[in-house]
């Protein structure tokens, strides 16, 4: 009875031997399978932000054109501005430089000797420019 008894322990210990070795395959099967899914999941991960950078660059890229584009018309209109100013202001002086010395003018013949140009071209440009003054910013 002690021999069977011996044998039934050791028939169990056997048993649980198998089970232990049998867990242990499982979980290097187990740990071998996580460490490729990792790697996979990496490699994929890699591969989208790869695109990304890739739609990113080409977004930056579009938006880089714009913004040069939107400079160069802001830059065109304001130095068309900068010289309707620079004339107004020049026929601007002309018209005062004739107003100043049409005042010291004591004969009427003498008025329109003074100046050649017509006033009024001169000033309807004036008042024209002192119409459209307006500042373009990004």
């Amino acid at each position: 009875e002690d021999s069977q008894s011996l044998q039934r322990i050791i028939s169990t210990l056997a048993n649980k031997n198998d089970e232990i070795q049998n867990f242990i395959d499982t979980l290097n099967h187990t740990l071998k399978g996580v460490q490729e899914n990792s790697s996979n999941i990496l490699s994929e991960l890699d591969e989208e932000f790869d695109s990304l950078y890739s739609i990113l660059d080409e977004v930056k890229e579009n938006m880089v054109i714009s913004i040069k584009q939107e400079q160069a018309r802001k830059s065109q209109e304001l130095q068309s501005q900068l010289s309707q100013c620079n004339n107004a202001l020049e026929n601007s002086e002309e018209l005062l430089e004739f107003a100043t010395r049409s005042l010291d003018i004591k004969e009427p013949e003498e008025f329109s000797k003074v100046q050649k140009k017509p006033i009024k071209k001169t000033i309807l440009t004036h008042f024209k420019m002192n119409g459209e003054k307006k500042v373009t910013q990004f």
